[in-house]
C-alpha cells in the first residue's frame, strides 16, 4: 500500500497492471460537495473481480484497512478503481462507486 507507482508495466495473469489506483474524494456536509482527499495506489485483486459487485468489495475493503490506519474522519467517500499510464493519467476506470465510513 505505497504511495509510489511502480512503472514496470507488468500485468497479472488476470490482464491487469500489477497495482491500480483508488482516486478517493471526500463529501464535505458543510459545503454540500466533493473535493479531493487522497489516491491509493494498491495491488491488483488476483483473480480480478468478475462483477461491479466483487469490485466494490475488493475497494472498500481495501481502502477500510487505509483509512483504519491513517485515522480518516467518517464519513461519505466516493473513489474509483482505475488504471493509469506511465504519464499518471486515467488510462481505463474499472468501477466507481462512493462508501460510508464509520469507525
Amino acid at each position: 500500500m505505497s504511495g509510489e507507482r511502480t512503472g514496470s508495466g507488468e500485468r497479472t495473469p488476470g490482464g491487469l497492471p500489477e497495482t491500480l489506483n483508488i482516486d478517493v474524494q471526500m463529501w464535505t456536509s458543510l459545503r454540500g460537495r466533493l473535493h479531493d482527499f487522497t489516491t491509493v495506489v494498491c495491488d491488483a485483486p488476483d483473480p480480478a473481480p468478475r462483477d461491479t459487485d466483487e469490485w466494490h468489495r475488493w475497494a472498500t475493503e481495501y481502502l477500510q484497512v487505509v483509512a483504519e490506519q491513517d485515522g480518516w474522519q467518517p464519513g461519505r467517500y466516493y473513489y474509483r478503481a482505475e488504471v493509469r499510464d506511465e504519464a499518471d493519467r486515467t488510462e481505463q476506470v474499472l468501477m466507481q462507486n462512493h462508501w460510508e465510513y464509520r469507525t
